[in-house]
């Protein structure tokens, strides 16, 4: 399979510029910073031969999938086409996943009141506890700009794909300065203007006015008999026929 370099795929994309990369930016920047969380605590947490929570295996599940789907569709944005359907049904799941995870989050700290508390040594007993408490303030909050950012995204795939099968209509993207360019050019070729009356009547058919209204003129037909030389000859009656016969007998 042949990948040419993407005008936006050969096919203007359909997305606003600026609102998708700005939206991918913060999916991205989320994801990578809860699965670096995670990948801390399940690693001591398996050192110390501690059951994982759930919490931490969908929240990682999530982080890890949303890298490879930003992955997958910045390479169809770049190199072919972008679809909204696909990245539509990309952010659906991963949308669920997230606010999964950030519920079953809020929900394990919420009898700790982390969230609520300065991370010292003094108020945790210790820098070490400290630090965990940070880190659950920097992946309780990075978890909520997944799970925001997954959702705005999914809102921009349902209004882009409505706007592309409106009715069969292709919506110029606004950001498309190349598109808009050439629109500007289209427009200011002059246009041909074609008569309103339409053509003018052939002369043989044209009206003759005698009196108030026009009146059709026919063109004569030509009823003369002509030989094979080009020669009128004339057409004998019956009688004149008779008398040529006597005369060769």
């Amino acid at each position: 399979m042949v990948l040419k370099h993407n005008v936006r795929g050969g096919v203007p994309s359909p997305y606003p510029r600026f609102l998708f990369h700005g939206l991918r930016s913060a999916q991205l920047i989320s994801a990578i910073i809860v699965s670096g969380i995670m990948a801390y605590f399940i690693h001591y947490l398996r050192l110390e031969s501690i059951p994982i929570p759930w919490t931490f295996i969908v929240l990682f599940a999530v982080s890890l999938s949303t890298i490879v789907a930003l992955t997958v569709t910045i390479c169809l944005y770049n190199f072919t086409y972008l679809a909204p359907s696909f990245n539509l049904a990309l952010n659906g799941s991963t949308s669920v996943l997230w606010a999964m995870g950030f519920a079953m989050l809020s929900w394990s700290i919420r009898k700790s009141h982390v969230l609520a508390r300065q991370c010292t040594g003094k108020e945790f007993g210790g820098e070490a506890e400290a630090g965990v408490c940070r880190d659950y303030k920097a992946l309780w909050a990075m978890a909520l700009c997944g799970a925001v950012s997954t959702f705005a995204a999914l809102a921009l795939d349902i209004s882009t794909q409505r706007k592309t099968t409106h009715r069969g209509i292709y919506a110029m993207p606004e950001d498309d300065k190349a598109a808009h360019k050439f629109n500007t050019e289209l427009k200011s070729i002059p246009t041909i203007r074609v008569r309103s009356q339409g053509y003018d009547i052939p002369r043989e058919q044209s009206p003759a006015m005698t009196g108030s209204e026009p009146t059709w003129q026919q063109p004569e037909e030509d009823i003369a008999y002509h030989n094979r030389y080009g020669a009128e000859e004339e057409i004998h009656a019956p009688a004149e026929i008779d008398d040529h016969n006597r005369l060769l007998q």
